[in-house]
């Protein structure tokens, strides 16, 4: 179910309410979307302001609101931290035992100032390391906020448990955006009209997407966290996700490349030695086209796995796609041309080559020499058997639509795998 079939503030039952609450939780857990997005939406349940600090009162994660209550200073690495004020305020504010004696928000007096703050702390085993704080912003406390601050604060534990696992820094740009893009949900227009801004790696005006997968699902599922460390040494952190069980990232024109350049570089041989495959998806501006170029990436993964290719282009993968669409209805052979499917059975019979012979002679159209050193033959034997080839199809080879048809076959027949 989706809980924006109901209006939850109108359910009376807290518990139902609370089931609710939690499902969109343990729902943006699962999907690897991050604290912050987490945080966003523990907004949205209690109507409140919050803030979630460490020990050192670093700000992990706040909503919006919250600047209006608390002041931030930061640091020259631009880490928000709360002062000692904000803290005591926080503290003097606290009516969580209140709450824990009563057990009801009806036995705490009425005309007390509405500025009272729930807390939790957030542990790790039995090591506190941070705390939540909800603020009750003029608007009392109810019971539901009691129930849910203790549950929120179990998913943001595990939420820390993961980001200390796979290292991830809280003060980057929140993973959810990128997830947002992935998915194609609204982006807020200040981000997609100030890229730079908030793609601060990104160094150039075009980008890609990545997604990284293993060969076999079961065993890179085990190991991701090892190798999402890996990967943060080629790629920066911050623009990498765990998505659907699959890391994708973000890179501008000069990381790839820097990545993709050199077939035989560290970043090839790391994904080669792991068994790993690489979907690449076409260079794009427009941060709205992320959700299409997130796709053409994994099906240039899903095609790269196929044909055992551990990095695969989506701009290289077209005939293959349109391979798959068209025989998804048709048989191939009904779209070959006479003079290839005469060619494949000759071969077939007599142990030539005569296709693949026609094939790099169309390929290298201007350059017949290099066609024939492809083939591993001489320029004139080259001729003949093109002569050949003319006589026993009735094809002249002198027009383009008839060029392009003969190999558009022959490439259609290579992606079936019906050829070598």
């Amino acid at each position: 179910m989706e809980n924006k079939k109901y209006d939850l503030k109108n359910i009376n039952d807290p518990d139902v309410r609370l089931a609710f609450y939690m499902q969109e939780l343990f729902d943006g857990f699962c999907s690897n979307r991050g604290l912050q997005y987490l945080m966003d939406r523990a907004r949205e349940q209690f109507g409140r302001p919050l803030v979630l600090y460490d020990s050192s009162c670093k700000v992990l994660a706040a909503s919006n609101d919250i600047k209006s209550i608390l002041q931030f200073s930061e640091d020259l690495n631009g880490n928000r931290y709360l002062s000692e004020d904000d803290i005591s305020f926080v503290r003097a504010n606290n009516i969580t035992e209140a709450l824990q004696t009563n057990r009801s928000l009806g036995t705490i007096a009425n005309d007390r100032p509405l500025q009272g703050t729930l807390l939790t702390s957030i542990k790790i085993d039995i090591i506190e390391v941070a705390q939540l704080a909800v603020y009750e912003a003029g608007d009392q406390f109810q019971d539901i906020d009691f129930l849910l601050i203790n549950k929120v604060g179990a998913i943001l534990s595990a939420q820390l448990q993961r980001s200390i696992l796979l290292n991830l820094d809280h003060n980057q740009l929140p993973s959810y955006i990128l997830v947002d893009l992935v998915e194609g949900n609204p982006i807020d227009a200040s981000i997609l009209n100030n890229k730079q801004l908030y793609l601060k790696w990104a160094r150039t005006e075009y980008l890609y997407i990545l997604v990284i997968c293993g060969g076999k699902q079961e065993v890179f599922d085990s190991k991701i966290s090892v190798v999402f460390q890996t990967v943060k040494s080629y790629i920066p952190i911050e623009q990498c996700i765990i998505y659907r069980s699959s890391i994708v990232t973000f890179i501008d024109q000069t990381l790839y490349e820097a990545l993709f350049k050199e077939q035989g570089n560290a970043f090839h041989k790391f994904i080669v030695n792991n068994d790993l495959y690489v979907g690449i998806s076409q260079k794009y501006s427009l941060l709205t086209e992320s959700k299409k170029q997130y796709q053409n990436a994994v099906k240039a993964l899903e095609i790269g796995h196929k044909r055992k290719i551990n990095c695969s282009l989506f701009d290289a993968c077209t005939l293959h796609i349109i391979t798959e669409l068209v025989s998804s209805k048709y048989d191939l052979m009904d779209f070959c041309h006479p003079a290839v499917a005469m060619l494949k059975t000759y071969d077939e019979e007599n142990g030539s080559a005569l296709l693949n012979t026609l094939k790099q002679y169309i390929f290298y159209s201007s350059s017949p020499t290099d066609a024939a050193r492809v083939l591993n033959i001489h320029r004139n034997t080259l001729f003949y058997r093109i002569g050949k080839i003319k006589d026993m199809t009735g094809i002249k080879l002198e027009y383009g639509d008839e060029i392009s048809k003969i190999f558009l076959s022959i490439r259609l027949l290579e992606a079936k795998g019906d050829i070598a």
